[in-house]
């Protein structure tokens, strides 16, 4: 929760998504061959795969790279934008999620000697789909115990799903995607809550994430919601592999993904103070088309004026990337949504729920944060006029394996 004694304020945000030389796609037709694999039968069709994920392209990472570079790449873009290097930073947060939070760990480990860095300054978490909303609340909490103007700390969000799930797993292949996102969160003394912004940033007026356990009555099955597994499985690039990879219990993670985000849905709302007539943008994860079409469809029956923002098609569902990539280009999206370009004075409402990666066989994690937007204040990232937001990267073949 934030408190009234320190404000964390959104001062920058940025993704990588540009740089198409990390990334290779995977269109439908891949995903068709991937889910085949081994004899299972998969989807029938691209089109098929089109009405479950919402999804035409996903990302994984370009032959020979890795998430060190993808991160080192985000460092870059984050350093470029602000004219401030990481180790300036009063902290660092990154989230870079898998089945084993030792990866995490160790892309901490290599940063820290590559940028020659305190080896106290990055602090890594194992968050999985809610971790952008953890992490701004991490660094609310870390600014409010230190209590020093204009502190200013980074959150880094890579997330490289390819490495951690299985390609042939219909469950995952067709949703799941790389990249990676960061933001900065800056410490103003204490203010109103309600003030629409300052000159150095967006302060929150609420930030809140948690994991919630999953009572039996809400599970139509008695199986984990999710568990890891070694298990001879494929790549993303169908090549056979023997790995520890995420499985998912899928419809009780529907039912309570969707009444996870609707609750916290609610309680943002009751924390912003919004006159007739203002508008309110929310910015939610993006687990999958199925899920994100439930949610919007059910929110609308009590928020009809509500604008609710999809960004699947050309992203995928990229873990702890999907709320800051929606927000580093946000009009880019509201475009895609048919909305007009974001308004001084509009609401924006950041939320999230998925897996919680402490306890994945009974708990989810769930978030959300609130601000109102200023005009010229954040440097939401424009894409230059001559780059599509469409996946360019270059495409991968799956070979024919059983």
């Amino acid at each position: 929760m934030v408190s009234q004694l320190t404000h964390p304020a959104l001062t920058h945000i940025v993704d990588v998504f540009d740089q198409i030389d990390l990334f290779e796609s995977l269109n439908n037709d891949r995903i068709v061959e991937l889910s085949k694999l081994g004899n299972q039968s998969g989807f029938s069709s691209t089109d098929a795969i089109r009405r479950s994920t919402g999804i035409s392209n996903r990302r994984i990472l370009a032959t020979g790279r890795t998430a060190i570079d993808l991160a080192d790449r985000l460092i870059n873009r984050l350093e470029s934008t602000t004219g401030i290097m990481l180790g300036d930073f009063a902290k660092v947060f990154l989230c870079h999620s898998h089945t084993s939070g030792q990866e995490v760990v160790d892309l901490a480990s290599t940063l820290t000697r590559r940028h020659e860095l305190p080896r106290s300054l990055i602090q890594p978490v194992n968050y999985g789909c809610c971790g952008f909303l953890k992490m701004l609340q991490d660094g609310a909490e870390w600014l409010e115990s230190h209590r020093s103007p204009n502190t200013r700390i980074a959150i880094l969000a890579v997330e490289t799903p390819e490495t951690w799930h299985d390609g042939s797993d219909r469950l995952f292949c067709g949703i799941v995607s790389a990249g990676a996102a960061a933001a900065v969160l800056q410490g103003i003394p204490g203010i109103d809550a309600d003030v629409s912004g300052s000159q150095t940033g967006l302060p929150f007026s609420v930030i809140r994430a948690d994991d919630f356990k999953i009572p039996v009555e809400r599970r139509p099955n008695s199986n984990p919601l999710f568990h890891k597994e070694w298990a001879d499985c494929f790549t993303f690039r169908g090549e056979s592999s023997y790995r520890n990879v995420m499985r998912m219990n899928a419809e009780p993670v529907f039912l309570n993904g969707i009444e996870l985000m609707l609750n916290n849905l609610r309680n943002a709302i009751m924390s912003i103070d919004r006159q007739p007539g203002e508008r309110v943008i929310v910015l939610p994860h993006q687990p999958s088309g199925k899920l994100l079409r439930a949610l919007i469809a059910t929110a609308r029956q009590e928020f009809p004026d509500f604008q609710f923002l999809n960004n699947l098609d050309q992203y995928g569902n990229t873990i702890s990337c999907s709320v800051p990539t929606i927000l580093s280009r946000l009009d880019q999206v509201l475009a895609a949504n048919q909305f007009p370009p974001v308004q001084q004075g509009d609401h924006i409402i950041l939320l999230a729920a998925g897996i919680c990666m402490a306890e994945i066989e009974n708990h989810m994690s769930a978030g959300h944060a609130c601000f109102r937007w200023v005009n010229g204040i954040l440097n939401c990232q424009v894409a230059p006029a001559n780059n599509s937001s469409r996946v360019e990267a270059k495409s991968v073949s799956v070979p024919n394996q059983t």
